[in-house]
C-alpha cells in the first residue's frame, strides 16, 4: 500500500508537524517517517490512528489509487451486479470505493423487480430519458421522467418499469457497493 505521499501532504495541509502527529497518534516519528516515505506498510489499527488524527476517513486512505479517475462515454466498464444477472455501464473506475454510479439501461416494456441485497444500503436514481414507473414498499406507485430524481433505502425498491415508446436510462448511485 503506497499511501505515505498522500498523508504527508495532509499532514502539511493541516500544518501539522510530524512530531505533533506522533503525539496524537502514539505512534513514534521515525515510524510515521517511514510510513510517508513508502519504507514500511503500516498495520490497519496504525493505519486507522493516523487517519482519525489526521480527520480523513479510512476508506479514503483505503481507497488512494494512480488510475485514472476519468471514465469515457465509449469505454465504461460493463459488469454485472446481481443474480440473475443484470447487466450495467460504471460511470467509475473504482467500483470498490463506499459509493457505486453506474448507468442502467431499460428497453420499452422492460421491467426490473428487485432483489433483496444482504447489506442495507442507499441508492439513488437520476431519469435521463424515457419514462420509469417506480414501486416502493409503503409508497403509492410513482411516474418519474426526464430530470425527475429519487433516493431511497434499497430494501424498499420492488420494481422498476421502463414506460413509454422510448428506451429508459437512469443514472444510479448506490452506497456500499454491491460488487
Amino acid at each position: 500500500m503506497n499511501v505515505g505521499p498522500e498523508l504527508r501532504r495532509r499532514r502539511n495541509d493541516l500544518r501539522m508537524s510530524l512530531r505533533e502527529l506522533a503525539e496524537s497518534t502514539g505512534l513514534s516519528t521515525g515510524f510515521l517517517s517511514q510510513v510517508e516515505n513508502d519504507r514500511v506498510s503500516p498495520s490497519l489499527a496504525s493505519l486507522e490512528r493516523i487517519a482519525e488524527a489526521l480527520r480523513l476517513p479510512l476508506f479514503e486512505i483505503l481507497s488512494i489509487d494512480d488510475r485514472d479517475p476519468v471514465v469515457r462515454a465509449d469505454n465504461r466498464p460493463q459488469v454485472s451486479l446481481e443474480e440473475p444477472s443484470v447487466e450495467v455501464s460504471l460511470l467509475t473506475n473504482f467500483p470498490n470505493w463506499q459509493m457505486l454510479p453506474f448507468l442502467r439501461r431499460l428497453e420499452p416494456g422492460e421491467r426490473y423487480e428487485a432483489i433483496r441485497l444482504e447489506r442495507a444500503r442507499e441508492e439513488w436514481f437520476y431519469v435521463l430519458s424515457g419514462e420509469m414507473k417506480l414501486e416502493l414498499v409503503n409508497q403509492s406507485v410513482q411516474m418519474l421522467g426526464v430530470g425527475d430524481s429519487v433516493h431511497f433505502a434499497s430494501g424498499r425498491l420492488v420494481a422498476v418499469d421502463s414506460v413509454g415508446d422510448e428506451p429508459l436510462e437512469i443514472i444510479c448511485m448506490m452506497t456500499p457497493p454491491p460488487i
